[in-house]
């Protein structure tokens, strides 16, 4: 009976304060709808199988953009002696932040609590990591933090259900209460997310150690020339991820990891090389 009454609420404690629920399975679970008939309105984005707790929508977008955000404020100070300009990058910033957030809780797939958490985590993560970037590093150093990831994650994973706790909770909340079972997508769930991030740190070292980046490491992009970087990067990452993934569960990881250890190469490495290599060509007879 005590270890029953301990299991369970060490149940009760990860699903509500390590995981997180979601509302679109949440308010149908809870005691308020068994006497009272509640109609929901969900969406394709609504039905994710993974835990809410963060918001990882507003945490990677926060973080991302972070960078991005204060190379603008630096530029528009040198620029500008407007305050209103000067303000300008982080007040688009927080709006775009606020409306991420907004729009994770209008379909139903986060509370406030989470989209407030993954906002200041998001934020906090762009600010640590912002001056430590890891171009320098050695190859091993990726191998080690993509391996740090993988063992760190299955470790965790292991610990939790020798303890007793369901790690699949989230996934079949998601399934038993999503309006429409072909919203409930792989690329939602705890190890695609574990796959993305092992991949995509293995993958920028490769793509920091390239050929094709060490023959641009020393040459510096016009803004012409980094503006078709990003958009052609940009549409090419578009086109490989509405690439069809297989049905296979296992199958799927291993494209999903092949797919996301190529993405940095792209960005880095292939991207970079191609725009630079027509644009020398389109200057050099002039030179001559």
């Amino acid at each position: 009976m005590l270890s029953t009454a301990m299991e369970s609420g060490l149940q009760s404690y990860c699903s509500r304060f390590l995981f997180g629920e979601r509302p679109f399975w949440w308010i149908l679970e809870s005691a308020y709808t068994r006497n009272t008939e509640v109609s929901l309105h969900q969406f394709p984005a609504s039905c994710e199988t993974g835990p809410g707790s963060p918001s990882g929508h507003c945490m990677i977008t926060g973080a991302a953009l972070w960078p991005l955000v204060t190379t603008l404020t630096v530029w528009s100070s040198q620029h500008s002696k407007s305050w209103m300009k000067k303000a300008a990058p982080f007040t688009v910033y927080l709006l775009l932040l606020l409306a991420v957030g907004l729009s994770r809780i209008f379909i139903l797939a986060h509370f406030p609590h989470q989209v407030l958490g993954g906002i200041l985590v998001g934020i906090a993560l762009g600010w640590l990591l912002e001056s430590w970037t890891p171009l320098e590093k050695e190859l091993s150093f990726f191998l080690r933090a993509s391996l740090f990831l993988l063992l760190s994650a299955l470790a965790t994973y292991g610990t939790l259900i020798a303890l007793g706790v369901d790690l699949n909770w989230s996934i079949n909340l998601a399934i038993k209460w999503c309006a429409n079972p072909k919203w409930i997508r792989i690329d939602t769930r705890p190890f695609a997310s574990l796959t993305r991030d092992v991949a995509t740190a293995l993958g920028l070292g490769l793509a920091l150690h390239s050929s094709y980046y060490n023959h641009l490491k020393w040459e510096k992009l016009s803004r012409s020339q980094r503006v078709w970087c990003a958009s052609l990067a940009t549409l090419i990452l578009k086109v490989l991820s509405n690439t069809v993934q297989p049905e296979n569960l296992a199958l799927w990881y291993g494209v999903t990891f092949v797919k996301y250890a190529t993405f940095p190469w792209v960005v880095v490495a292939l991207v970079p090389r191609l725009v630079h290599t027509i644009a020398s060509r389109k200057t050099s007879p002039h030179q001559e």
